[in-house]
């Protein structure tokens, strides 16, 4: 299997996103936005990930087997972390 070729100019760029994201997210926890600023910061963080799984780890070159079992991934996630929140918001219900 070959690999994809990915210029020197996309990687760069990718790696100055990140940079700025990751400035964007230190200079935010300086600001009091209120819940906002965790709204905020997951966001950034989650563009963070999307880069870097796409471009760095080549999930953007994969077949579409791979996108499917990575979507199958943040789909089981997702069912875990709501399942954990339903709980958490739901203690106070049973005294």
């Amino acid at each position: 299997m070959t690999e994809p070729v990915v210029s020197l100019k996309t990687y760069t760029g990718i790696f100055l996103s990140l940079l700025c994201l990751t400035l964007a997210t230190t200079l935010l926890a300086y600001l009091d936005l209120g819940v906002f600023n965790m709204v905020i910061a997951i966001t950034i963080a989650v563009i963070k990930a999307t880069l870097i799984v796409a471009f760095f780890m080549h999930a953007m070159y994969e077949f579409k087997l791979v996108h499917v079992i990575l979507a199958g991934g943040v789909l089981w996630f997702l069912i875990l972390v709501f399942l954990t929140l339903g709980d958490y918001l739901t203690r106070g219900w049973a005294k």
